[in-house]
């Protein structure tokens, strides 16, 4: 048996969308887990499910436990517009301000700690748990990804909104990796087989669910709140094909992330099935 972690999210269902929908079958021996992101880093790293979708930062914490799975990613190219940065101010403006992190992407929060850093400010940080909701004091910026980062766009909230894929790269001129579907170690080194198998249905999933994004956004926008054209932009702007561009920026990240401590060593990008 091989436990296999999904999440609902919009961005992710141009992976799942058609396994969800019975189109493509997983191998019967797959049991699937549903959760939310930090459920299912979690579930991960405690042996609880073999394959998942992680954030590249939490791969790269526990590199030595993993196996990236290849060709799956949820990354973009200029911007990705559901990992965002809400101010009242402009962002030169925050130093010393009190900003909101967001606990539940953990690539997400240290790539702006990084972007804050390269720019010479340093807030004042407070963190928060999704499954709290968003905080309502008056705080001077936030952190949001998926799907609210999506909803709160959409308000017209903040005057300064910030993509953080846009802001990578216009520094760095390469795409940005914010999550990988990757394996345990010991689950692939157990059953070799049904991981392969497993990670075809996934790219056969992502290949069918591509040709599908009218509609996943129709489906998904009235439950948003979000129009359906929004939510069609969005997919579109998404990649989830781990390319040579990608991985080169994943690299990149990874360094700057063990340049600046954040990171305790440099994690090696290890592959499944190499």
């Amino acid at each position: 048996m091989l436990r296999l972690g999904i999440i609902s999210y919009l961005n992710t269902l141009p992976v799942y969308y058609a396994i969800e929908k019975g189109l493509v079958s997983l191998p019967p021996e797959v049991e699937v887990v549903k959760g939310v992101p930090s459920t299912l880093n979690r579930l991960l790293a405690k042996g609880e499910l073999d394959i998942a979708v992680v954030s590249a930062f939490e791969y790269a914490k526990h590199y030595r436990r993993y196996l990236i799975l290849p060709d799956l990613c949820i990354g973009a190219q200029r911007e990705v517009m559901s990992v965002l940065f809400f101010s009242t101010v402009p962002i030169q403006e925050l130093h010393q301000k009190e900003v909101y992190l967001t606990r539940a992407s953990l690539t997400s929060k240290n790539l702006l700690i990084h972007l804050f850093r390269r720019m010479g400010i340093e807030p004042i940080y407070r963190e928060f748990s999704m499954e709290d909701g968003i905080p309502e004091n008056d705080y001077m910026g936030i952190l949001l990804i998926g799907d609210d980062a999506l909803r709160m766009l959409s308000r017209n909230r903040f005057r300064h909104v910030y993509d953080l894929a846009r802001l990578w790269n216009e520094r760095y001129h390469t795409p940005f990796v914010f999550a990988l579907w990757c394996t345990r170690r010991e689950a692939y080194r157990g059953n070799p087989r049904l991981v392969e198998e497993c990670w075809r249905t996934l790219v056969r999933s992502r290949e069918i669910s591509h040709r599908l994004y009218r509609r996943i956004a129709e489906e998904k926008a009235a439950e948003l709140g979000l129009g359906i054209k929004e939510c069609l932009r969005y997919l579109n702007t998404l990649n989830f094909r781990l390319t040579r561009d990608y991985i080169k920026g994943l690299s990149i990240y990874f360094e700057k992330m063990y340049q600046e401590g954040l990171l305790d060593e440099r994690p090696q990008l290890q592959f499944a099935f190499h």
